[in-house]
């Protein structure tokens, strides 16, 4: 991977992102409101899910941080954050353990994103079969949803308008 400060200013598809085994790489883009405030654009995709082979929690967050690239609807990369998941797996043990319980007892097909806070279990459109149940559910993948990658952009610009005071 480029160096850090070499990032800042590049377009994202011109930069080589290489697997770290210390956190989790994720190139986010994101659109900016009238009133200047960052929000996501899209969700950050940890694992598929298999239901007949969940992951494991710890086996999910092997990484405990996560190195995001900010980058705008113009492709250049703005800004670069290492945020620590750790602070958070309270939340996602939680949303982790709903997830499975509800594949356990076959209602997979009942999972909603809206079920959980931070961790989610995105829908995809491809129906499989889940384990304990004659119901086919929709396929899907964990995935660290808007709304907590909204949390980190408040945190971080939280912070950052206090170091500048």
């Amino acid at each position: 991977m480029d160096s850090f400060e070499a990032l800042i200013g590049k377009d994202i598809n011109e930069v080589t992102l290489n697997e770290s085994q210390t956190f989790f790489i994720s190139p986010l883009r994101y659109s900016t409101k009238n009133c200047g405030r960052r929000y996501p654009k899209s969700k950050f995709k940890l694992a598929d899910l298999d239901y007949f082979n969940m992951i494991s929690f710890s086996e999910l967050f092997r990484k405990e941080a996560i190195l995001i690239i900010w980058y705008d609807e113009e492709n250049i990369i703005t800004d670069l954050e290492i945020y620590h998941l750790s602070n958070d797996f309270d939340v996602l043990f939680n949303d982790y353990y709903y997830i499975k319980k509800a594949i356990d007892n076959g209602e997979a097909h009942k999972l909603r994103e809206g079920d959980t806070r931070y961790l989610g279990a995105s829908r995809l459109s491809e129906k499989v079969a889940q384990p304990n149940s004659d119901k086919p559910a929709n396929k899907r993948e964990l995935v660290l949803k808007k709304k907590y990658l909204q949390k980190i952009i408040n945190e971080i610009s939280y912070c950052n308008q206090i170091k500048i005071k």
